[in-house]
This record gives structure tokens, C-alpha cells and sequence, in this order.
């Protein structure tokens, strides 16, 4: 793909979901022939700084998160590719300044990193109203908009627990 930088993508289904964290859009991208990728939908996120995207299990919702400070995990209907729109987006304590990460989808729950702040998990049964369920802050000593703390998290163990890589 040499349309612009993908900072980092999704696969489904000869499907690329593909985060363009400087051009700010999420680029959904036929890859069913190779050599010819085809981009067939786009949609600009929030924050403007796209790093990473997750799709539902349904294949019918697409969420992102925009690595800035304040920045925000969004929802996306995606079901009519000429018709992308915004469901809902979600911050964890936005007056700290925090900087999301990645965002993963386990079942019907958003599982993201955040930088100073650790762990979220917000209950994306209805995706045009998410709402935070459950945090956890795995690095208490750092705050605001740095690039301390949670770098990853791993919702996928058969024991339903998650494993959470903090940089300290």
C-alpha cells in the first residue's frame, strides 16, 4: 500500500483496516489482490491522529483510538462502506491529560492501553453509547500526558484475564 504511511492495521476477511496516524483518517482497504490494494472507505478520527483500530465481532462496528493527549477512543458504523459514521467516542479521565493507546475487542467490551493511566474497559454492547465499566492504573507514580505507564494489553487469555505491559 504506497497511498500514505499505515501506522499500524487490522486484517479480516481480505479486509485491511488501516491507521493513518498522520494523515488522521481510518483507511478501510480492499487487499484481495495483492498487488493492487483498493481503498473503498475513509473516515477522519477525532483527535486527527489515527493509531490504531479494532473491528466488532460482527464486522458491523469499527473502533479506534487516536494516540494524543485527551484523545479519544471512537465507534464507527461501517455496515454501509459508502456511509461511514461516528457512533460514539470515550475518553478515561480527560482532565488528566492521558494518552490512549491500543484498543482491542473482546466480545461486547473495549479493552485499551492508556499511557499514565493504564487500563479501560468500556462496555461496547451498544456502540452509540459506551460506557466505562472498569479501570485499572497500573503506573499510580505517573500523571497527565506522558508517555509513562501502560504501553499494551492482552484481553485474550481463555481464563478472561488481562495482561497489561507497563513500561516501569
Amino acid at each position: 500500500f504506497e497511498n500514505y504511511y499505515l501506522h499500524d492495521g487490522y486484517a479480516r476477511d481480505n479486509i485491511l483496516y488501516g491507521s493513518a496516524i498522520y494523515n488522521g483518517v481510518l483507511s478501510i482497504i480492499d487487499v484481495s489482490v495483492k498487488s493492487n490494494p483498493q481503498i473503498i472507505g475513509t473516515i477522519q478520527t477525532p483527535n486527527q491522529f489515527t493509531h490504531n483500530a479494532w473491528l466488532s465481532d460482527d464486522d458491523k462496528t469499527i473502533f479506534t483510538t487516536d494516540e494524543v493527549t485527551n484523545g479519544y477512543i471512537a465507534a464507527y458504523d461501517i455496515s454501509d462502506l459508502a456511509n461511514i459514521s461516528e457512533l460514539d467516542k470515550i475518553r478515561m479521565n480527560p482532565a488528566t491529560g492521558t494518552i490512549p493507546h491500543n484498543v482491542h475487542v473482546r466480545d461486547e467490551f473495549l479493552v485499551s492501553s492508556y499511557y499514565t493511566n493504564g487500563v479501560q474497559v468500556v462496555d461496547a454492547e451498544y456502540p452509540d453509547l459506551l460506557v466505562e465499566v472498569g479501570n485499572y492504573d497500573t503506573s499510580p507514580l505517573f500523571t497527565g500526558n506522558g508517555f509513562n505507564g501502560a504501553w499494551g494489553v492482552y484481553p485474550y487469555l481463555p481464563s478472561g484475564n488481562i495482561v497489561v505491559s507497563d513500561m516501569e
